[in-house]
């Protein structure tokens, strides 16, 4: 049953960044977690205080960003690890590039 709450929180480990250009992996690194939720909270916070020469725009996608809606639907298993989060394909400049959770 899917939708039943699991007894023990889903916790992913890393975040896996893949770029392919041309047919082969031109990065592959994978960042801890707990420091993607780091850096969100920090750029969050960048954004709601409007600093001087900040790059707002860039600043203001991530208050889209609801890390919390995503560790609760891995919990209740909606989603499970690992889980695509972004897979973006450009043909025109023949790159690809994939963010997983992990």
């Amino acid at each position: 049953m899917e939708n039943e709450h699991r007894s023990k929180p889903v916790k992913p480990k890393n975040i896996l960044i893949q770029v392919t250009e041309e047919g082969t992996l031109k990065t592959n690194v994978r960042v801890p977690f707990f420091m993607l939720k780091m850096g969100l909270k920090f750029g969050q916070m960048a954004a709601n205080a409007k600093k001087p020469g900040a790059r707002e725009e860039e600043l203001e996608r991530l208050k889209d960003i609801d890390m919390d809606a995503i560790l609760e639907a891995l919990n209740s298993g909606e989603l499970s690890l690992p889980c695509l989060l972004v897979d973006v394909d450009e043909p025109n400049k023949n790159q690809h590039v994939k963010i997983t959770l992990e």
